[in-house]
């Protein structure tokens, strides 16, 4: 799971094509995109998947968004990026509530394996940067889920444009290509068929000319 986890993050380019290439209305894509961003900028590594099934399944009879959308979209906090946000969610939410934390303290905290060392990882956010933190992300989280919804609604319908457009002009060169194939064998058939003509008529002009031989001997 965190290979692929890593791969993604590595990589924004293949994260956007997944979410860009997704079977559904660019609005479902976009709304989905726009939960996922909200999720993935709060202090919720490691359950992050659980909210989302969760507020997919609270909402679904109000609106429908697209899950495998907003499951990728938390992606945009991972074991690469999760140090420095909630350090910067710490530092802004700093402006409103009192705290001295540093980066090294954020380090040493996230710096867990397994269940138990997520659980106590979380236990001591709460504890020790737990309100600062929350407020900062809170103040984050819903500027980068407004900025989400038009942009990707945007970007859904730019790619699949391109798509179409590149789908058919591969469909016209193939067009093109059988035209030119037909044409070439509609000559070369009437090539092989004035070749196989020709005897024919060597044949039928020959009696013609030992009938007028006839006739030249025939005169006085």
């Amino acid at each position: 799971m965190w290979r692929q986890v890593l791969k993604l993050s590595a990589s924004p380019r293949i994260l956007l094509r997944s979410v860009l290439a997704l079977d559904d209305s660019p609005h479902s894509i976009a709304l989905g995109t726009s939960i996922g961003i909200f999720v993935g900028l709060t202090p919720s590594v490691g359950i992050q998947t659980i909210l989302i099934v969760a507020l997919a399944l609270i909402f679904r009879r109000l609106v429908y968004f697209n899950v495998t959308a907003a499951m990728l979209s938390t992606y945009v906090s991972n074991p690469l990026t999760t140090v420095p946000m909630y350090y910067f969610w710490y530092r802004l939410g700093t402006w409103f509530v009192p705290g001295n934390a540093t980066v090294d303290q954020f380090e040493a905290i996230l710096d867990f394996e397994g269940l138990a060392g997520w659980w106590q990882a979380t236990c001591s956010l709460a504890v020790q940067v737990g309100m600062p933190m929350l407020i900062g992300s809170l103040l984050i989280a819903p500027i980068g889920s407004v900025i989400a919804y038009p942009l990707t609604r945007y970007l859904v319908r730019w790619f699949r444009r391109t798509n179409t457009h590149d789908s058919g002009d591969q469909g016209s060169s193939n067009s093109v290509g059988g035209r030119v194939d037909e044409a070439h064998g509609a000559t070369t058939g009437n090539t092989g068929e004035t070749e196989d003509s020709s005897p024919a008529t060597d044949t039928t002009d020959a009696p013609r000319a030992a009938v007028h031989s006839d006739s030249f001997v025939a005169s006085p």
